[in-house]
């Protein structure tokens, strides 16, 4: 990082296209206040460094106070000197640098385990120095990239919207800016950064989502087919939070803790549209992975008039649930 990143960065000048156009989402999507506490997540690579320096551009006009953290997993060769450099960076450009070394991952689902740690200590430094945001440098690329992969694996309206501006406390201001442009903006100001080989590896199913999928659409239809996707995720979110507030309400009517486990009025539940029987019957089970698709066979019977009341489905992680003459019970099996 360019060591005029800190608190005297000026607006203008090299670069100012991308601070616009993450000020413009940080705005329309309220993402933060004036004089907010943000912790920014920094890997090191191009996206979390142009996003650390645009932060530090806009804190003239916003009052932000930054910090920046990161995670050492020690996945890659040099993975410590990536550690040094992103904490100098960071302590010369004036802020708090929160750097740590993961412990031992290696196993089955790595990668899964690793973002675990990493959002975990994020969460943790953010609490402890007061911050009421967690900025990180995802783009629209990984916006399309998450929901088209989710799209291969089958997910619902919840899944396809991608990666949402925000989710909790993580913000992420460069979420209308393509991957490139943040490359560019790096080389256009001379910003350091770590261009991590796993994003290149064949290997994983990003990768090949990027360059197999996304690369192909892009090739055939062009970069406007990509933005268009990214409007389209974000549609798909705004509708599924509607969707969720309507099953939120719809199920304080129809749900009622009993010793049995959580019932549910089946007259009522069976006027509903499948859409909304679906995320009442998610919420009564619990944020389980149905991999056996025992929540899709329970709507089935709903739907069938030739479904013996009395039926029984699995559904996850010891869940059952049962369809009576009046009543959906939801409870753990015996």
């Amino acid at each position: 990082m360019a060591s005029g990143a800190g608190p005297g960065r000026r607006l203008g000048g090299p670069g100012y296209a991308v601070v616009e156009k993450a000020r413009t989402a940080i705005e329309h999507y309220r993402m933060a206040g004036l004089e907010e506490r943000i912790l920014v997540a920094v890997s090191g690579g191009p996206d979390s460094m142009c996003l650390l320096d645009v932060l530090a551009r806009l804190k003239s006009q916003t009052g932000y106070v930054l910090a920046a953290a990161h995670v050492d997993h020690g996945l890659s060769p040099g993975s410590e000197a990536v550690a040094a450099t992103v904490g100098h960076a960071v302590a010369e450009a004036g802020f708090e640098a929160h750097v740590i070394r993961a412990p031992d991952l290696e196993g089955p689902n790595l990668h899964s385990r690793a973002r675990a740690f990493r959002y975990a200590f994020f969460e943790t430094i953010a609490e402890s120095w007061g911050a009421t945001r967690i900025a990180t440098g995802h783009t629209l690329d990984d916006r399309v990239e998450t929901t088209v992969a989710r799209l291969i694996h089958g997910a619902g309206t919840d899944g396809l919207a991608g990666l949402p501006p925000i989710e909790g406390k993580r913000i992420r201001p460069l979420i209308g800016l393509r991957r490139s442009e943040t490359r560019e903006y790096c080389a256009e100001l001379s910003l350091q950064y770590y261009d991590d080989p796993a994003n290149y590896d064949d290997r994983f199913e990003r990768v090949l989502v990027r360059k197999e999928v996304v690369g192909a659409i892009e090739s055939r239809w062009g970069e406007g087919a990509v933005r268009a996707m990214a409007v389209s995720a974000d549609r798909l979110r705004e509708d599924s939070v509607a969707l969720k507030e309507i099953a939120e309400r719809v199920y304080d009517q129809v749900a009622k803790p009993t010793l049995l486990g959580i019932e549910l009025d089946l007259p009522m539940l069976v006027e509903a549209p499948r859409a909304f029987r679906r995320r009442i019957l998610e919420r009564a089970v619990g944020r389980v992975r149905d991999r056996l698709g025992g929540i899709e066979a329970v709507l089935d019977a709903l739907e069938s008039d030739t479904a013996p009341r009395g039926s029984r489905f699995s559904v996850a992680s010891g869940i059952e649930v049962e369809v009576t003459n009046d009543r959906v019970i939801v409870r753990r099996e015996t």
